[in-house]
């Protein structure tokens, strides 16, 4: 018979238990009842071969009788099905009796009634248990006169005395299987307080807990291991798990639990693991051999941690630091080269003469060099009020055209000197629901950003459309492009490497992090499509009004 359907037959009617010990006793019933059922059809064989045949075929009638109560445990009737089991035991004992009369073997056959008295004083509750006992008694004195008066036994001292001592007895095993069965119950209840502060340890502790032996059957799960894996606690005691673990898992944990056995010591791990409840969690666990008196293994401890989340702090802690090499490296190039340059200046020696073509050239590199340090600045401050979220938004309508016209406008200059064809399809009338303040510093990077990495001779095209729900505003140039590697890190608003301009323009590689990151706080969608020196697409999906 398969261990775990032998383990279902013993569980029969035990969810219908109302405590541990009512559990417990459900468990002893039905282990008794499948004891008696066995020691039926043995001495049913044994009969059989001797000859016995009407014997034999009230053995196999006890055992068919017997096994009815499996049926009504599995009902709930918990209660009736203890009556009939003991009614049934002594119904057989008694025909037994009988038959063994008829037959003129004198076999002591109701002595067997005294294993009814005690199996009542255990599956009875109440004051049942002590009327069942001594109606049971009462039976075995009815059989045992019966059987004295066969053999012929007159009536005197000596058959007086054989109902005594059958008393006494009786009262004797009476006192006895009333004590023990009281101690036992305390026993049993101080058992089970224990195992419920066990248990709710366990359960309240935020981790996967379970104990399974060498075979890797399962002797105790907490309830956060059962529910992850789509089982209740009873359903996986003594089940293996090779039958419970989703085959990834096993794949994957089947070589550390054979390590454990054999090297007896502790294995750990850390995963990306799927559970069958659909969730995906960074496992951080390990399996703790139980070594006996004797050093072998008697038992292995399997305990994982959900730590999903202190892995995405540290993924988070990562990008961090990753974040913070990129500004050092933005303040050591951007704003120190600036400064460079008028400390050079200033470091001209009184006598140092320059002509009027060189102090202009230095002038206007003052002047371009001064402009991208006071934006690299602004940016970095910027940058950093939205990380400490010092940033809100105030959205409000605002007049896109306005925006996109007013901010086109500083960078003419550049768009002259690089001959750049700049062309602007924008309504007059077409609004927004956005933050103005936001919005300007968006679309003024975009802009600058689509000059910065257009060829001279390039062009450059905003254009802005609208409908029901959204304003639709749209930067495409003919430029250097980026790769898909770059438009994701830009997606996910990370710094950008410093890089200069077709024409040599500088920045600080802050301009779309911070434009992503104001647009996002304002509800827009931002969708970039690029291909290396063919150019990129910036569309950004604005809320039309307050609606959206």
């Amino acid at each position: 018979m398969n261990p775990y359907s032998f383990k279902k037959i013993l569980r029969t009617g035990m969810s219908h238990a109302q405590s541990p010990l009512d559990k417990r006793r459900v468990a002893l019933f039905n282990y008794l009842i499948l004891f008696c059922i066995g020691t039926s059809l043995i001495l049913g064989i044994i009969t059989y071969i001797l000859g016995l045949n009407l014997h034999a075929a009230l053995c196999l009638i006890t055992a068919i009788s017997l096994s009815f109560s499996f049926f009504l445990n599995s009902k709930g009737k918990l209660g009736f099905s203890k009556g009939y089991f003991i009614f049934m035991g002594v119904l057989m004992i008694a025909v037994a009796v009988f038959y063994y009369a008829q037959d003129d073997r004198y076999v002591d056959a109701e002595n067997m009634l005294y294993a009814a008295m005690a199996i009542s004083m255990f599956l009875i509750d109440g004051t049942r248990k002590h009327f069942a006992y001594w109606l049971i008694f009462l039976c075995f004195i009815g059989l045992k006169v019966y059987m004295l008066n066969l053999q012929g036994v007159a009536y005197g001292s000596d058959y007086s005395m054989i109902l005594v001592n059958n008393l006494v007895v009786a009262a004797i095993l009476y006192l006895f299987l009333y004590v023990f069965r009281s101690i036992l119950v305390k026993a049993f209840d101080r058992s089970d307080q224990q195992e419920q502060t066990l248990r709710s340890l366990l359960d309240n502790a935020p981790l996967l807990m379970a104990l399974v032996d060498k075979e890797g059957n399962f002797i105790l799960v907490n309830h956060n291991y059962a529910s992850r894996f789509g089982y209740k606690r009873r359903d996986l005691i003594g089940r293996n798990r090779k039958e419970v673990l989703p085959k990834s898992i096993l794949d994957k944990h089947e070589p550390m639990f054979q390590d454990v056995l054999s090297s007896k010591t502790q294995v750990s791990f850390l995963e990306e693991t799927s559970l069958p409840d659909g969730s995906v969690i960074s496992a951080n666990g390990k399996y703790e051999p139980i070594l006996n008196s004797d050093g072998e293994i008697e038992s292995v401890a399997i305990c994982v941690d959900d730590v999903t989340e202190l892995v995405k702090a540290h993924q988070a802690l990562k990008v961090a630091n990753e974040t913070k090499d990129k500004l050092f490296s933005i303040i050591a190039h951007d704003i120190k080269s600036p400064l460079n340059l008028f400390h050079s200046i200033l470091n001209l020696n009184h006598d140092d003469v320059i002509s009027k073509e060189q102090f202009i050239d230095y002038q206007n590199s003052l002047k371009q060099r001064l402009e991208s340090l006071t934006g690299t600045v602004d940016e970095l401050l910027e940058w950093a009020r939205m990380q400490l979220g010092g940033i809100s938004a105030y959205p409000a309508k605002v007049n896109v055209s306005a925006v996109v016209k007013e901010n086109a406008d500083l960078f003419h200059t550049l768009i002259q000197r690089k001959q750049i064809d700049f062309k602007i399809d924008t309504p007059s009338e077409l609004e927004a629901w956005i933050d103005e303040n936001h919005f300007k510093v968006a679309i003024r990077n975009l802009i600058h950003n689509a000059i910065k990495y257009t060829n001279g001779g390039g062009h450059v095209q905003i254009v802005s459309n609208q409908n029901d729900h959204e304003t639709i505003v749209s930067i495409e140039d003919s430029g250097v492009g980026m790769t898909s590697d770059q438009i994701r890190s830009i997606i996910r608003k990370e710094i950008q490497k410093s890089k200069a301009g077709t024409d040599k323009e500088m920045g600080a590689g802050l301009g779309l992090s911070l434009s992503l990151g104001l647009l996002e706080k304002n509800n827009c969608n931002v969708s970039v499509t690029s291909e290396p020196n063919k150019g990129t697409k910036v569309e950004i999906t604005i809320p039309k009004s307050s609606k959206g």
